[in-house]
């Protein structure tokens, strides 16, 4: 899968990997490889039912993040963050 978007709907244990499904404005899965999901899972916490996700290019994003309410909030090119 090259690109989705939308809400993460289940997580599955799928042989070396977690497989994230995802539904909403562009459907689809894609797979974490199980090292990887240890580490963020450990950051994240567990619980990922419900929250809004885009997946691109091999990487994925919380769009409820505090990175991505900020720039919701000032736009692309003006992030409080990115200020001298």
């Amino acid at each position: 899968m090259d690109y989705c978007k939308g809400t993460v709907v289940a997580v599955r244990q799928c042989g070396g990997c977690v497989e994230i499904v995802v539904e909403g404005e562009s459907p689809g899965a894609f797979p974490i490889d199980n090292s990887c999901f240890r580490m963020i899972n450990a950051c994240e916490g567990p619980e990922w039912i419900g929250r809004p996700v885009e997946y691109q290019d091999a990487h994925m994003r919380f769009l409820d993040s505090p990175e991505m309410l900020e720039e919701a909030e000032f736009g692309d090119h003006a992030s409080l963050s990115a200020l001298p």
